[in-house]
């Protein structure tokens, strides 16, 4: 079986219900966020909200020793850079970088000067690609009443003249789409280019950031000539290669290959089983009822266009559109599918040779095996 890593795609849908809000509307309604698809209105949830539950998501099972990677929110990660009102939090890589943070090296950064003028910045783009989750369903209008009835019964018992604070919200239940792409070029790799040599010394390395400030790496041994050997906990986690280009110095960070399938295989199993989701104090449901993945040549959400759901009847689905995706070129290797009761694939007439189905836990771990992982299951990834 194939073990290179390989570029990857899912497509999910599940139900949801108002799980990104936007702004309030004269004053005490509660909106969501909502666009035009053709001729009807829909809402869609955007990609900052989903990167938060799929990060939230990883970082509690991480808590609790279900993920393999170590994926942490850690103190002291966010710093406020600029002045006056041109200030930005920003990721504080003077603590972090792809090495120690799962999370810079999956959904990237930008690290910016502290001066008012224009200058070098250290960016990363986001290897994990994520798509607007737009809804499926015509937004009609929903609109929900509310008010805080328990605390005012709770305020009068007490003795204290209280009453309500009447507020409203737009509400939607609606099926979404949303799609992930993971890049493995750009996860576990990550260049800075910075003025100052890097200084090595006592198993240190000390990179001056493009703000001035000092950034200090522990535990490092050189290797060569121009490259450094990073552990955690006495286990080598990646390399760091420095190299001088003109007057500046590119620094090179590679994660180890086992640990950057460890880091694969917890997103794709957070994709899979779904994500702890919270919107206003309500719990939310971003659990597929449909999935389809597959390895790609190029990290692109292909099936993304292709894929929507048409009514058998009131309470039944049918997924249309994967005929169409199985054309795609970009397809390297099998496509793995997943359905359910409520939203179901007809597969006679489709490709069988092409398409797996996803359902028992042998199948998933096929699709694994054919982007290039074993052992996904929290065990070790090799």
């Amino acid at each position: 079986m194939n073990n290179q890593l390989k570029h990857i795609t899912i497509t999910i849908i599940f139900e949801g219900s108002a799980l990104n809000r936007d702004e309030k509307i004269g004053g005490n309604i509660l909106s969501i966020k909502k666009l035009k698809k053709g001729n009807k209105t829909v809402s869609f949830i955007g990609k900052p909200a989903i990167r938060h539950y799929l990060f939230e998501t990883l970082v509690k099972l991480s808590e609790k020793g279900h993920t393999q990677a170590n994926w942490k929110d850690g103190i002291a990660s966010v710093v406020e850079k600029g002045r006056g009102d041109k200030k930005t939090l920003q990721f504080n890589l003077q603590n972090f970088d792809i090495l120690n943070s799962p999370e810079l090296d999956a959904f990237g950064y930008m690290y910016t000067q502290e001066a008012e003028t224009e200058g070098q910045a250290l960016t990363r783009k986001s290897p994990v690609g994520i798509t607007k989750a737009v809804g499926l369903d015509p937004y009609e209008g929903d609109m929900a009443f509310y008010s805080n009835h328990d605390l005012v019964q709770r305020a009068k018992k007490q003795g204290l003249d209280a009453n309500p604070n009447l507020y409203n919200k737009e509400e939607h239940i609606s099926f979404y789409k949303v799609s992930f792409t993971i890049d493995v070029d750009v996860l576990g790799k990550d260049e800075w280019i910075v003025d100052r040599q890097p200084e090595f010394n006592n198993n240190e390395l000390k990179i001056t950031l493009p703000d001035g400030k000092a950034k200090t790496i522990s535990n490092v041994s050189k290797t060569n000539q121009n490259e450094y050997e990073v552990k955690q906990n006495g286990n080598k986690v990646g390399t760091i290669k420095i190299e001088q280009i003109g007057s500046k110095w590119k620094i090179t960070f590679e994660l180890s290959e086992e640990e950057k399938k460890k880091r694969i295989c917890d997103i794709l199993n957070a994709i899979k089983n779904g994500f702890y989701a919270q919107s206003s104090n309500e719990a939310n449901t971003i659990i597929p009822l449909f999935l389809i993945a597959s390895a790609l040549k190029v990290p692109s959400p292909i099936f993304h266009p292709y894929i929507e759901i048409y009514p058998i009847d009131d309470k039944t689905y049918k997924v249309i559109g994967i005929e169409d995706a199985l054309k795609n070129s970009w397809i390297d290797g099998k496509v793995y599918v997943m359905d359910s009761e409520r939203l179901k694939v007809d597969k006679s007439g489709l490709n069988s040779e092409k398409l797996q189905e996803i359902n028992k836990d042998e199948d998933w771990e096929e699709f694994l095996k054919e982007v290039g992982l074993v052992n996904c299951d929290g065990t070790t990834a090799r």
